[in-house]
């Protein structure tokens, strides 16, 4: 056999390898469910370097006033199932300024009576839009983001 015939059948064989694990992969993995536009809530969301995560996040948060921000999230399984006793943490960061104002990480606490659902309160520095992120980090991880408008009033 001569080395065009054998560079010939380790091309052909090593595509057809690629080919088949592509095809696997595709098969096998999950997709991840699109995140929408707009609004103020955002569910369920993964961060997206660990797409397909096992945890659905749904968060809300809404401005209370004199620079203070409530978040409220509800952390559940992929089968909907509430994650109770989870480590849950809250990140706000401006977004015109990022890392400039950057608070947390922040402890949420899980509301009493009711599982999978974590709240926290934070005093953001000044008035802008913010991004806010939910970060699970135990029992499993899993992220969310959603943007908050802050007044001055």
């Amino acid at each position: 056999m001569t080395f065009r015939h054998g560079f010939l059948y380790g091309t052909a064989a090593g595509l057809t390898a690629a080919l088949v694990i592509a095809l696997i992969a595709f098969f096998v993995t999950d997709p991840v469910p699109a995140v929408s536009a707009g609004g103020q809530t955002r569910s369920p969301a993964a961060p997206s370097a660990g797409a397909g995560l096992p945890v659905g996040i749904d968060v809300k948060a809404r401005h209370r006033g004199s620079l203070k921000v409530e978040v409220t999230a509800r952390v559940s399984t992929k089968t909907y199932d509430p994650l109770s006793r989870a480590g849950v943490v809250m990140y706000a960061d401006m977004v015109a300024m990022p890392m400039a104002h950057r608070l947390g990480p922040i402890p949420m606490k899980e509301v009493a009576g009711k599982p999978g659902q974590y709240a926290a309160e934070a005093q953001v520095p000044m008035a802008g839009e913010y991004d806010i992120q939910i970060s699970v980090q135990r029992p499993l991880p899993g992220e969310a983001h959603t943007r908050l408008d802050v007044g001055a009033g």
